[in-house]
């Protein structure tokens, strides 16, 4: 059976004609025959079934069936009756309509067939590789955080992919294009397909369909018209895969059962101070297979809109970790904290800020980030400062995403009236600096100081330190590196 806008839509694209008349998007037309003189004023329609005639042979008719008249002459519109005002041939017409019927048809059986292949439990890519005999086209899964679960053909990867760890992901500017065509703002608010092209792909369109559970979007298909140019037919089965994905993903204990967390008991230790020394708390993590680098920084989320937080936290933790590569994250006392550790001195240097902004908007989520830090054991400090980041509804936020850097003067003026460390108050860079004084026996926080006390004005400074200019200007240069 077809959908009855479908069969308009392909009338209209073939003879570039308009149909008037009533189109329900919900009914369905499982044949098509003629409508004959002889039925005029006695027709008892089939409801499944459209009836193709002329104007002038038909009028006047009378009829709740479901019936498509060619060649009206008159500007008068009947509410039950659907008619076009071309002079069209009514055997092309029938044609052009069981073609669409046949399409459909093959529709539904490979849509079983893809049916069979989840109830015997073949997962992810032998659903795709059944779909795949029936669009002639690319598919590919994904998730919320753009990496791939599946594709078919296996080895089809285009340039619009990246591979990290053996694991495939979309590439900034793919996604940057999906953002600027609403790709995604389309695929969190709707369950039906979107057809695009991409900027540098005019000759490839790209059709996108959301995968929900429990009405969260948890990821989507991504099919490419590299073959053959997009059907009616596709969008419909497309969206009946989805659902058979979402089917297929809700077995696994990820989004569907609420599991153990494999660093909660860590991270609790670790936020709740209970931890003794940093040799401790890392060789814990040695136990748990994580390395520590250099920087550190807590982040964390909170769900907002329509999200669904009844997903288990696994599948958010899962796809935070295809953004964050060294990174530990678990639920504590209801929010999301992640714990993200690097060796450059700047988040977004180790991370893809673009996929992070996305994968926030396309869940509905808000982030907090706290200021970098480089001790361990410090992490409950730099965890009050992401809490005060949630539940401050003055902050900042840009995209989404609230830093602490963006508010740390907020805090300050709170901490008129409670109790807080001071110390996480100080930037990361003063602190780098405190740090390399200590190690060096240098005097560059001295130095620094002298130079605001003498309203920034360098040979000031230098007469204040009873150093020559140009060691003040070296000192300077290397204060910038």
């Amino acid at each position: 059976m077809a959908c009855l806008n479908n069969i308009i839509q392909k009338i209209q694209d073939t003879f570039q004609v308009h149909v008037h008349g009533p189109i329900f998007s919900s009914q369905r037309i499982e044949s098509v025959y003629y409508l004959l003189p002889s039925y005029d004023g006695q027709l008892q329609p089939d409801p499944d079934t459209l009836y193709i005639g002329t104007y002038p042979d038909h009028q006047p008719l009378i009829s709740d069936g479901c019936i498509l008249l060619l060649n009206c002459c008159s500007n008068e519109e009947n509410s039950n009756i659907l008619t076009i005002k071309e002079n069209l041939d009514s055997f092309a017409v029938l044609n052009c309509i069981q073609q669409e019927l046949y399409d459909s048809r093959k529709a539904d059986l490979k849509r079983d067939e893809v049916l069979q292949v989840l109830q015997a439990g073949y997962g992810y890519q032998s659903m795709l590789d059944t779909a795949m005999t029936f669009l002639n086209n690319p598919i590919t899964l994904c998730t919320t955080s753009f990496s791939v679960l599946a594709s078919s053909p296996k080895d089809y990867f285009d340039d619009k992919f990246d591979v990290y760890d053996e694991k495939f992901y979309l590439k900034s500017n793919f996604i940057q294009s999906m953002k600027e065509k609403r790709v995604l703002q389309h695929l969190f608010t709707s369950s039906t397909p979107i057809i695009v092209e991409h900027d540098d792909s005019h000759d490839n369109s790209y059709l996108f369909c959301s995968i929900h559970i429990k009405r969260a979007a948890v990821g989507y298909l991504c099919i490419s018209s590299l073959n053959r140019p997009f059907q009616s037919a596709d969008s419909s089965f497309a969206m009946n895969l989805s659902k058979l994905i979402s089917l297929e993903m809700q077995k696994d204990e990820c989004y569907a059962e609420k599991t153990g967390l494999k660093y909660e008991c860590f991270l609790t230790d670790l936020i709740e101070q209970n931890l003794d020394s940093k040799s401790i708390a890392a060789r814990h993590l040695a136990q748990l297979g994580k390395t520590l680098y250099q920087y550190f920084w807590v982040l964390g989320f909170t769900f907002h809109g329509f999200s669904n937080t009844q997903l288990n936290p696994n599948y958010y933790i899962d796809q935070l970790s295809g953004i964050f590569k060294h990174s530990m994250a678990f639920f504590y006392k209801g929010t999301l904290i992640l714990l993200h550790t690097s060796n450059c001195k700047e988040l977004y240097q180790s991370i893809d800020k673009q996929k992070l902004s996305h994968f926030l908007q396309l869940n509905q989520i808000h982030a907090a980030i706290s200021f970098r830090f480089e001790q361990l054991l410090d992490t409950p400090r730099y965890y009050n400062q992401v809490m005060f980041l949630l539940r401050n509804q003055n902050c900042i936020r840009k995209e989404h995403i609230i830093t602490y850097e963006d508010n740390y003067l907020n805090h300050l003026l709170a901490a008129s009236q409670n109790q807080i460390n001071t110390e996480t108050l100080i930037h990361p860079d003063l602190l780098f600096l405190q740090n390399y004084d200590q190690e060096n026996n240098t005097e560059y926080m001295k130095t620094l100081k002298a130079y605001f006390l003498n309203n920034r004005n360098a040979l000031n400074t230098s007469n204040y330190l009873h150093i020559h200019k140009s060691t003040f200007f070296t000192a300077s240069v290397k204060l910038q590196t």
